[in-house]
């Protein structure tokens, strides 16, 4: 094993995108596409956390030589346009010397900012090659706000490729004055092994699913309040949400305040492998969010051979042939939520023509193209 290892480059990723001891559904998409590269590289993680959420599980944290879990320190809501040092400092103070000893051949961020920018400075000071991969948020948001879309660009010029998981997160790439010959697409994959096979009937009755985090920006108010606006027509109708967040007691106030709060339920966060029967059984995936790059739970649902309800944002237009597989709506917007949901629940899908046309998103797909880039100028 050891001479295996010597024989591979070293490369660290650093994202804060990635699972946690208490928080081990996170970012599993990332934890599915990284855990590839093992077999071509000599691959270390290093996930920066907030000081203070660092702290608040320090005795769940296990370090491991190629697995660590950085404190971020910062002055949180001031100086945001300064995170990107933070992050650099923070990482050279905690894992400095185990970085020294991982001598890294290329260093990878997923996610732009702080994280890409940090790296690109890193990168620098261990004379390595730099990538980058961005998501959806980190684009659509910091991409928006000079100060920090100044450094997004400079990283992207130091970088030897940078990975977008859509087409139109390149396109705001470019108009941030990035080199469009420095972006690959590279769509995330699914895994049709768990996705997409028989599976028991994991809640009893019809209901919507909406999985992921539960923030305002998600949509989550207006899909509960479209829902509402329907629920007469579809007496034996419930909505789930798979997620936890921020908006879970609003979610459970406006349940009944329109009355339905017998009709929602909340199942906080579902571990990943529960997912597959979830979404098989439900009538439809629904997300409604305000920003995506290209969410997996899309690509998991139609894997499944689920309809999918989502808003036009990111690269969901790409995904998503809305003569096979779905709807997609306008954003900010309850009716436009409840015409969506009319019209999901009363087309006759095809279960096989969805899976099939999932079959593009591979995970093999991605790998390839994924080592393809990672091997420019390595």
């Amino acid at each position: 094993m050891k001479s295996d290892t010597k024989n591979k480059s070293s490369l660290v990723i650093i994202t804060n995108l990635f699972p946690l001891p208490w928080e081990p559904n996170r970012a599993t998409f990332n934890r599915q596409q990284f855990a590839q590269l093992d077999d071509e590289f000599d691959k270390s993680v290093l996930v920066p956390i907030a000081f203070s959420e660092w702290f608040s599980h320090k005795k769940e944290i296990k370090q491991t030589e190629n697995l660590r879990y950085v404190p971020y320190f910062y002055l949180p809501k001031v100086g945001r346009r300064f995170y990107s040092v933070f992050m650099f400092l923070s990482i050279l103070m905690h894992s400095g010397w185990w970085l020294i000893n991982k001598k890294p051949k290329i260093i990878l961020a997923s996610w732009a900012f702080p994280e890409a920018v940090a790296a690109s400075w890193l990168s620098k000071l261990f004379n390595c090659h730099f990538f980058f991969k961005v998501h959806g948020s980190d684009i659509n948001l910091h991409g928006k706000i000079p100060a920090r879309a100044q450094q997004i660009v400079k990283a992207a010029k130091r970088a030897s490729g940078i990975l977008s998981v859509s087409k139109a997160l390149a396109d705001e790439m470019v108009g941030m004055g990035i080199e469009r010959k420095k972006i690959s697409v590279i769509y995330n994959g699914v895994d049709h092994q768990r996705f997409g096979v028989e599976t028991k009937t994991p809640l009893s009755g019809d209901y919507l699913l909406y999985v992921g985090n539960l923030k305002h920006d998600k949509g989550v108010v207006e899909l509960i309040k479209g829902f509402a606006n329907i629920c007469e027509n579809y007496p034996t109708l419930h909505l789930v949400y798979a997620g936890s967040g921020v908006e879970k007691e609003r979610l459970v106030e406006l349940s009944k305040t329109l009355n339905i709060a017998d009709k929602v339920q909340l199942l906080g966060s579902v571990e990943h492998h529960k997912l597959p029967a979830l979404i098989t059984h439900a009538k439809a995936l629904v997300l409604p969010s305000y920003n995506e790059g290209v969410p997996n739970v899309i690509l998991e649902a139609m894997a499944c051979g689920t309809p999918v309800l989502a808003t036009r944002v990111g690269g969901i237009p790409e995904v998503i042939d809305e003569k096979i597989c779905g709807k997609l709506i306008k954003l900010r917007c309850e009716i436009a939520v409840e015409n969506g949901l009319n019209y999901i629940l009363n087309q006759p899908w095809n279960k096989k023509q969805i899976q099939a046309h999932s079959k593009k998103f591979t995970w093999e797909n991605n790998k390839r193209q994924l080592i393809e880039l990672l091997s420019v100028n390595n």
